[in-house]
Formats: C-alpha cells, structure tokens, sequence
C-alpha cells in the first residue's frame, strides 16, 4: 500500500498544518464568530461535497461510459450549478451575517481544487495529488498567521473564510494552469449533454446518493442551530474540528482503493487489499485511543475552557472514527459494481434516523446528543454497506489457479 502510504504522509503534514490553523481559530476567535464560522462551513461544505464527490467520483469510476467532451466539461456542470445556487439561497444570507458571499465563492473555490487533485488522482498521480493539498495547506498558514497576529481574539468568520477561497484559487491555477480551457469550461453543450446522460443513467443514483451524504454529514450542525445557541454550536465545531484531523487516515485510503478497486480482476486481489487496510486499522486505532485519553487536559488547554462539554462529544466521535476507518472502505466495492440505487437507500435511512435522533437527544444532551447520534447513524450505514459489499466481492471473477 506504498501510495496509501505517501498520500497520507503528504496529507498528514498538510492537515496537520490546518489542524493547528484550526485549533488557532478554536483559541482565539469569539464564541459568537466561531459559531458563525461552523455554520458557513457547513453550508459550504454540503453544497460543495454535494457537487464534488458526486461529479469527481464520477470521472473516475464512469469516465469511459458517459460523454464527458473533455474532462472539463465536467467541472463546467459544478460551477454552473454553484453559480444558480448562489442566488437561489440568497435567503439564507442572514443566518450567517457577512460570510454568505464569502461562503459562495469558497464553494465556487472547493470545485475547483477539487476537481485539479480529482484528476490527478484518476492518473494515479498521487504524488501530483498530494502536492496540491499540501500547497493549500501551506499558504493557508502564511496567509493566516499575520491575521491572527494582528486581530487577536477578533477575528471575524468572513476574514477567514476568505482567506482560504482565494489561496484555494491561487493554487488551482498553479497547478492545473496548463490543463486549463476557459472556452470548454463553459461551453454550455457539453456540460448540458454529460447531465442528460448522468439523468438517463444510473449514475443518478450516484449524485442522489452524494447529495444526501453531504446533507446528513452536516444535519447535525443545522438541526444544533436551529434547536440550540451559539455556545453549543461552537461546542460541537470544536469537537468536530479535532475529529476532522484523526479522519485524515481515512481520507487517505479513500483516495487511493477507489481507483485502485476499479482495475481489480479477482476476489483474491480484493482481499489482499483489504488486508493492507487491516494492517493500517492496526497503527491507527491506537492513536485515536491515545487522542481520546489526553483530549481531558488537551481541549480545555486548547480552547481556555470556553467548550467543557467538547471532550465528551470528541470522545464519542473518537469511536465513529474507528467504525469508519474498519467498514466505510468497503463502499468502493459497492461503487465498482454501480449499486448506486442502494447506496441512495441506504444513506436516505441514516438521514431520516439522524433527523429523529437528533430531535429526540438535543433537548436533553446537546452537542452530547449530535455526537451520540453521529456514532449511531455512520456506524448503521457503514454497516449495510459492508455486507453489500460482503454480497459483490464474490461476483469478482477469480484469477485461474496456475497449474505446474
């Protein structure tokens, strides 16, 4: 697994540089900017993922089956709809005050980047990969570093938010400058002609089911905004912040078994792979049970005691991270097969039980009761899919024993 390896060696520095950028923001920003911030984040996060992991994963595991008219033409389709969007929910401007434009264009910003490492990564350039994120991380530091040393503990969520669009800009036409056709990214006929062939296939499926993943991996941040204040909003960004960092493992392997499960020929070859991925679920659950263990003097270091209830919420998520990390791979397999459908199902059930449980929890637990229904609703939907997962790796066709 020697590209699992390096793509999360490369991510490990790039996401711990933002992880301590993160933990600054913890320290520093008002509670009221930080709740504000966590908000913005997630609405740009949804839209964004909505857009980015549904298209980009399209590339990779449909690129020979749908007319793309260039790779392009794909990423014209996300910014087409990042474009409408941006006046249809215009609405939602007040509930985040002076960070909605921001937000906008870091969405606008996530494609883009996204979609430079995206293609890299279906070339199995993994080094190339791994440099833009790396790049991103970096000058989001420099740029930050002379904010926070300036405004202290006034630092506004638009400030930051900005920031990190404009270096996400800068980096994509860094590195994908030479890629880049302005008059195929916007030429409206083949982006109009990839969607109606992503309509009439079951590639839809695919889109519906990454629209309501993004939805349901933020429900618990509108769901808190809607039912609580600002103290426990902030609460759970913080504790979701550090849980971010210990998902960056699981990141890393995504990347690298998507395009690598698509070429497997065997039920052998998949279970080989899967053993490499065992073999890291070994050096990685302790860390996460070390990180459990210190985060009761480590958060309230961080935070000067502003979020006491963060490290029950962290604590629990620390367990969500191990269930992912051990099943959520599988649902590469269920990708190589196209079950789109059920993967719709499926992740439909996890956001009607977060919706409930949510409802039922926050009243009594707070951010406790996000987190608890967090570890409940991934680990049901890691669940069925690694037993439909169990279902297709028999349908691999066996590689013929060699005969002496």
């Amino acid at each position: 697994m020697k590209p699992v390896v390096q793509v999360f060696s490369f991510d490990l520095v790039s996401k711990l540089l933002l992880g301590v950028m993160g933990l600054a923001l913890i320290r520093f920003m008002p509670e009221v900017e930080y709740a504000r911030y966590t908000l913005a984040l997630s609405i740009s996060s949804t839209i964004s993922q909505i857009l980015t992991s549904s298209f980009n994963r399209i590339y990779i595991v449909g690129y020979q089956r749908l007319p793309f008219g260039g790779a392009l033409s794909l990423l014209g389709v996300q910014l087409w709809i990042v474009a409408a969007l941006a006046i249809l929910m215009y609405p939602l401007a007040k509930s985040i005050e002076g960070s909605y434009w921001f937000a906008m264009i870091l969405i606008l910003a996530t494609c883009l980047l996204d979609f430079s490492k995206t293609f890299y990564q279906r070339e199995l350039k993994f080094t190339r990969f791994s440099i833009i994120e790396l790049a991103r991380s970096l000058a989001f530091v420099i740029t930050l570093l002379p904010l926070i040393y300036f405004v202290r503990y006034s630092i506004r969520a638009w400030q930051v938010i900005a920031l990190q669009a404009v270096v996400m800009i800068i980096v994509f036409s860094l590195f994908f400058n030479k890629h880049l056709d302005l008059r195929q990214l916007l030429k409206v006929s083949d982006t109009s002609r990839f969607a109606r062939a992503v309509v009439k296939s079951d590639y839809k499926y695919l889109v519906g089911y990454f629209s309501i993943l993004a939805v349901f991996s933020q429900i618990d941040v509108f769901i808190l905004k809607i039912m609580t204040d600002d103290q426990t909003l902030a609460t759970y960004g913080s504790a979701f912040r550090y849980y971010s960092l210990l998902s960056l493992a699981l990141g890393a392997v995504h990347v690298v078994l998507l395009p690598l499960i698509q070429k497997l020929e065997s039920a052998t070859e998949f279970d080989h792979l899967m053993v490499k991925q065992r073999k890291l679920l070994v050096l990685f659950a302790p860390l996460v049970l070390i990180a459990a263990g210190v985060s009761k003097w480590v958060l309230p270091w961080i935070d000067h005691g502003k979020y006491p209830d963060a490290v029950a919420v962290f604590r629990i998520l620390c367990i969500s991270t191990l269930v992912s990390f051990t099943f959520s791979p599988y649902v590469n397999l269920v990708m190589r097969f196209e079950d789109f459908k059920f993967l719709l199902i499926v992740v439909g059930i996890g956001l009607l039980l977060s919706v409930s449980l949510n409802l039922m929890l926050i009243p009594v637990l707070k951010a406790v009761g996000t987190a608890i229904t967090t570890l409940t609703t991934f680990g049901l939907i890691n669940g069925l899919i690694f037993l439909r997962a169990k279902k297709h790796r028999n349908a691999l066709v066996p590689l013929p024993e060699y005969n002496s």
